[in-house]
């Protein structure tokens, strides 16, 4: 099996890079450099500017169930795309019921 093709990040994104604080945001950070094939990705960083898609939110939606046990709706990637707000909805989900409203 070939191993995934690996980018660097690219200078002409909107937001500068911030680096993960908490082992959440890490470990998101991480399933999108994964799914993306980036060497680095930042809690600001917009998904789908990084070359994110509707199948690859899908598919990053259904590692993050199955991660972490939480379900997230795909509202949320769509409208807060963001390693930051992913983590801010999984801590909420899993404060309150269980599931993202």
């Amino acid at each position: 099996m070939t191993p995934p093709v690996v980018r660097p990040r690219d200078p002409d994104l909107s937001s500068e890079y911030r680096a993960p604080t908490t082992e959440l945001e890490g470990q998101l950070a991480e399933l999108w450099q994964v799914r993306l094939g980036l060497d680095r990705i930042g809690v600001d960083d917009d998904f789908f500017e990084l070359g994110g898609h509707s199948l690859l939110a899908a598919e990053l939606l259904v590692e993050i169930e199955q991660t972490f046990g939480v379900t997230v709706p795909a509202t949320v990637l769509y409208l807060d795309p963001t390693v930051a707000d992913l983590a801010a909805a999984i801590d909420e989900s899993r404060a309150g019921s269980g599931a993202c409203d």
